[in-house]
């Protein structure tokens, strides 16, 4: 069975965020309680860490800019895979807080180098009717990632760090599969406009829309992803109630957001968004009402999931649009919001909850994505439904996409 571009490069788009995505960043808080014990940290100092790991990816972001404009998105896809391979061996082997500190930061950096860049892949290397799709399908890394995370952490036991020596194995194997399907090819080798962007086509009315969205969503989300599995287990659930969670959190969210794409093909995308932001509050709602409940629990980690997962893919086809001409410059300046809101929100929440207590921690970092559910694209922005004719005319047999 032949695979078609889209899919081509959406799966292995797929793998690179399995592995920077949700292993390098997302999974950190599956292992809080573990680090908690071993190494006999307090929540706010792991905030920090999470923190630290987000500015890591900031740079990381920025430097991914440049690379992709030079060469094209193989050369930052496959560096940013490598990465995490380094960092999860070197927290597999950390004897102490700072080597763990190293490895947290490395494998948080490396998610810089993995989103951006297939923008332009997906741009330049795939038919425009299979363009939503293959989208869709890189930002569903994020889910599976975390239910192979998941997977891992519950056979694993308590033996934590053999599970990070399984991430490393995957950041590898995501970097051969990036080098080979990411390859130059013809039309594709040199980019239509090497010209530098001027400051106001990154800032305008346009996009400040779509940035604020972007770092509101950020806060809430890192402080949920760093947090989530161990409110569920001071509120006194038993340690497989956090790989169970992310599973959940995986699962439902690759199984909606997978068809982001088609979301935004009949539905557009100023809806679907502001949808997907107030179920992402409710996961913090249920967190702060029931976290003792394994129900909850669960079903909080499933809305979150199928609202970060689906929300991002929206954003992402948003950025395309306000971007159109540079998908991944553009998008660099999108995960720069993105990013500062995923070093505040972890950071923040720590605070907050070391002074105040966990449930007002879940209020104040709850808040920013029901805020900025409130603000609509522009309405040369909104992304409007596509034509039946022509959904019909894109599901063509061209291979499976």
């Amino acid at each position: 069975m032949q695979l078609s571009k889209g899919s081509r490069v959406g799966l292995s788009g797929m793998l690179a965020l399995v592995a920077t995505y949700a292993l390098g960043r997302q999974a950190f808080g599956l292992f809080v309680p573990s680090f908690r014990e071993e190494f006999d940290l307090s929540l706010d100092v792991l905030g920090y860490y999470a923190s630290a790991a987000q500015a890591g990816y900031l740079v990381a972001t920025v430097a991914t800019g440049v690379l992709a404009a030079r060469y094209g998105p193989r050369v930052p896809v496959v560096g940013g895979c490598l990465l995490l391979a380094v960092g999860a061996s070197t927290m597999a082997a950390a004897p102490g807080p700072l080597l763990l500190a190293v490895g947290v930061i490395a494998a948080g950096t490396s998610a810089g180098g993995a989103w951006a860049p297939y923008s332009d892949a997906v741009a330049y290397k795939v038919p425009t009717e299979q363009t939503r799709r293959a989208l869709a399908l890189v930002n569903a890394g994020s889910p599976v990632g975390l239910v192979v995370a998941s997977v891992m952490v519950l056979s694993a036991g308590d033996s934590w760090r053999i599970v990070w020596w399984g991430f490393a194995l995957v950041g590898l194997l995501a970097a051969a599969v990036a080098w080979r399907v990411l390859a130059p090819e013809g039309e594709f080798r040199e980019y239509p406009d090497s010209r530098r962007p001027s400051l106001r086509w990154f800032l305008n009315p346009r996009s400040l829309r779509m940035l604020t969205v972007g770092h509101g969503i950020s806060i809430t989300c890192g402080a949920y992803f760093a947090y989530a599995p161990v409110i569920a287990q001071d509120a006194g659930l038993d340690g497989w109630i956090g790989p169970v969670m992310w599973a959940c959190l995986g699962i439902a969210g690759a199984s909606v957001g997978a068809f982001g794409g088609s979301i935004a093909n009949r539905f557009g995308v100023r809806r679907p968004l502001a949808v997907m932001l107030v179920l992402i509050a409710i996961a913090f709602l249920l967190l702060l009402l029931w976290a003792g409940s394994v129900a909850a629990a669960l079903a909080s980690a499933a809305l979150f999931g199928v609202g970060f997962t689906t929300g991002f893919a929206l954003l992402v086809m948003w950025s395309q649009h306000v971007y159109r001409d540079r998908p991944a410059t553009g998008f660099t300046l999108a995960i720069v919001f993105i990013a500062a809101g995923f070093i505040v929100g972890p950071a923040l929440f720590g605070f907050i909850a070391t002074r105040f207590g966990i449930d007002a921690a879940l209020v104040v970092t709850a808040l920013p994505a029901l805020l900025v559910s409130l603000i609509p694209p522009r309405p040369e922005n909104r992304l409007k439904p596509v034509r039946r004719h022509l959904l019909r005319r894109s599901r063509r047999p061209t291979g499976v996409s």
